[in-house]
């Protein structure tokens, strides 16, 4: 068949294909996961989204640092005591620098100032000891646990308001200091403190189920291990989370979750984290207990093993829902990443974003669970 020709005017002609040409033309079809074309005869063929050089380049930068970081953390969180307590309190400090980064305010003095203030939240359980306690009984540093002073989760409305007020001085000092940026970082101060004292409690709250309690500087199975379990289970799902979002988003990401806050994020991604993470929690938990390694009491199979569904559930939910928090507050900004620190991933609280909102939830579901007694749930000891 000849091809059509239209003529509009003189000067002017259109060529329109052959119908033949129009049927060789193969029509290009969206799916949900991936590309599928026809072949000559009619297939169809699965074609994944292709790694490009830089993102591979990326990720083995990415796992080359996890990697140098795992061997850093891993040996803290199992020996735990005072050695623990270190690594995260440097982080601690890395974290506030982070902060002030993002206002561009950062001195000598806002760093110190702001440290204390969230030092202050996030070693709170210890400050709380210091004070003389019931009875006038006396503070003996020598007998001091660290174990035994994180026990329960605090949010020291004194250290919030006090605190506050020290941020908004910097507004009276600074001329470039503005009441913005004093709201944004006393918020900042409450979720990074409370997020630094749930990593605290979730490693040293299953110490005082061991038995005997509370060995400081003890360091056998009973008393690393078996600590350690509930942090490492927190840490471990969180992981999965970020890694299943990551790969399914490389690999079969098609539709934008919100490109205002974070545009390579996909609800392809964003399903497979929580689907992994959930299902790869679920069973870690759960063989755990099978072999008597309950990361809690109350989770033990022959007792509420469904605990363990929950919390797999509870923990990816509201890590991606850190990750979203944290990557708006870069966007509103305009940075990409808090810091340097760690390559190919940033700073401390670009690698901590989705634990803290995670260690936070953990560590109210732990709370909640250990405020119900013989006699029922006891809301005095769960809003302490």
């Amino acid at each position: 068949m000849k091809k059509k020709v239209e003529t509009l005017n003189e000067a002017e002609t259109i060529v329109i294909a052959s119908d033949e040409e129009l049927n060789e033309t193969p029509v290009k079809k969206v799916h949900f996961f991936s590309r599928r074309q026809k072949d000559e005869n009619g297939q169809r063929h699965h074609h994944a989204n292709e790694l490009s050089k830089s993102a591979k380049k990326s990720m083995v930068t990415r796992i080359l640092s996890a990697i140098i970081g795992l061997a850093i953390i891993v040996p803290a969180i199992v020996l735990g005591q005072w050695i623990y307590f270190a690594v995260i309190s440097f982080a601690l400090l890395i974290a506030c620098y982070e902060v002030l980064g993002c206002t561009n305010k950062r001195t000598i003095f806002t760093v110190f100032i702001y440290f204390i203030f969230v030092a202050a939240i996030a070693f709170w359980p210890i400050f709380k000891s210091i004070v003389p306690a019931k009875a006038g009984m006396p503070w003996e540093p020598e007998i001091v646990n660290i174990s035994y002073l994180y026990q329960q989760i605090y949010l020291p409305i004194l250290i919030v308001a006090v605190g506050s007020f020290f941020v908004f001085f910097l507004t009276v000092i600074y001329k470039d200091f503005t009441v913005h940026d004093a709201c944004y970082l006393i918020a900042m101060a409450i979720i990074v403190g409370l997020g630094f004292q749930c990593l605290f409690f979730l490693r040293y709250y299953p110490n005082k189920f061991v038995n005997p309690p509370f060995l400081d500087w003890t360091f056998n199975v009973e008393n690393t291990i078996y600590p350690s379990l509930l942090l490492v289970f927190v840490i471990f799902s969180t992981f999965m989370t970020d890694t299943g979002a990551y790969f399914v988003g490389i690999f079969f990401g098609k539709r934008k979750m919100n490109e205002r806050i974070s545009p390579k994020k996909t609800w392809e991604g964003f399903v497979g984290g929580i689907t992994i993470s959930f299902l790869l929690s679920s069973a870690l938990g759960l063989t755990l207990s099978g072999f008597n390694l309950e990361i809690h009491p109350a989770f033990a199979l022959n007792n509420s093993w469904y605990l363990i569904i929950i919390l797999s559930a509870l923990i990816p939910l509201f890590a991606t829902l850190g990750d979203f928090v944290f990557s708006s507050i870069k966007r509103y900004w305009g940075i990409k990443d808090y810091g340097k620190l760690i390559p190919g991933h940033g700073g401390v609280l670009d690698r901590l974003d989705s634990i803290i909102f995670a260690v936070i939830i953990s560590s109210i579901f732990i709370h909640m669970l250990s405020s119900i007694g013989v006699d029922g749930f006891d809301w005095a000891s769960f809003l302490v």
